[in-house]
């Protein structure tokens, strides 16, 4: 089991209080999460998901009407209900669910505001990005943020959905000072990577076989239900409800760290049988909009697969 550890001076708030931005489909990728954060931590941590925070503390986020406006993803507009969270006290630290840990998160938790109201990741001049906000230390005492009031300012025109999301731009004093290990991009070099973020959904090792550092994650997951910390039952519930990919628990069974090595016959079964919840949503969105004969719906998600697969093996 992992430890929960607390080995810090009294002038610094404990636990570390991280929340994640995710949705009940990616509680496995935040359990494992969860658990890489707290296999490094040298103090106590609490890891809560916002959609249940939020809901527990009965905030409502309402959705604009103008469908430019409208979140890309569920949780979009969640992690401007943190400073409320926390009754605007102390700090919190947000990341996306998926994400994988291999350093100790005090790091972030120790770093100065001075005087910022948020820390974002430092990006480089040639990067050709602009700063990260999927990791953020948000200082919950100068951001008084009511998120029901931001998402009707941004409905009124005070910010595009861009500058609401992509830049924060509710926080007036941004500090970018977050290392680039702490959010490494689909890379993880040993050693030095601090965070590794899944961005790209389509290859998210939970979904798919095919990402080139699914070793890394799955080897994880494996840990981690070793140590009693996930159980079986939970990934096979997972599974049953088709959040995750199928051949995890053939990967459980025979203790596969990378799923690239499994046979064949399991990798085509998810492929032919495995629609992950991004496109099963993009398929409940052509249904509902369009008049699609009820044949074409009952088997849209079969033809879905299929065309998949034969796409794949082009």
């Amino acid at each position: 089991m992992v430890e929960e550890k607390d080995c810090v001076s009294l002038a610094v708030e404990s636990p570390i209080q991280i929340f994640v931005g995710t949705q009940q489909e990616q509680m496995l990728a935040v359990k494992v999460l969860e658990y890489s954060i707290k296999k490094y931590a040298s103090m106590a941590v609490t890891v809560t998901p916002l959609f249940t925070a939020i809901h527990q503390a009965g905030i409502n986020i309402p959705e604009p009407q103008n469908p430019k406006l409208k979140p890309k993803t569920p949780f979009s507009f969640q992690r401007f209900a943190i400073p409320a969270l926390k009754n605007y006290h102390g700090r919190a630290i947000y990341l996306d669910s998926d994400m994988q840990v291999f350093q100790d998160i005090k790091e972030l938790w120790l770093l100065p505001f001075n005087g910022a109201e948020l820390l974002s990741v430092y990006e480089p001049k040639d990067s050709g990005r602009p700063p990260q906000f999927s990791v953020m230390v948000i200082n919950c005492e100068q951001l008084q943020w009511n998120v029901t009031e931001l998402v009707q300012e941004l409905e009124r025109g005070r910010w595009t959905y861009e500058q609401f999301i992509l830049e924060m731009a509710p926080a007036e004093k941004i500090a970018a000072v977050i290392p680039t290990k702490w959010n490494d991009l689909e890379h993880y070099t040993a050693g030095k990577t601090a965070l590794t973020h899944y961005t790209d959904i389509p290859t998210q090792p939970w979904l798919t076989t095919q990402n080139n550092l699914g070793w890394l994650w799955c080897q994880e997951m494996l840990n981690a239900i070793q140590e009693g910390f996930i159980s079986e039952k939970f990934v096979r519930e997972e599974v049953a409800k088709g959040w995750v990919r199928p051949s995890l628990i053939y990967q459980l069974k025979h203790q596969i760290i990378d799923p690239r090595e499994l046979p064949a016959s399991i990798f085509y079964k998810d492929k032919l049988e495995f629609v992950p919840p991004h496109a099963m949503k993009n398929i409940n969105n052509m249904i509902n909009n369009q008049r699609i004969p009820q044949f074409w719906q009952k088997n849209m998600i079969k033809i879905y697969a299929l065309a998949r697969f034969l796409i794949n093996k082009l």
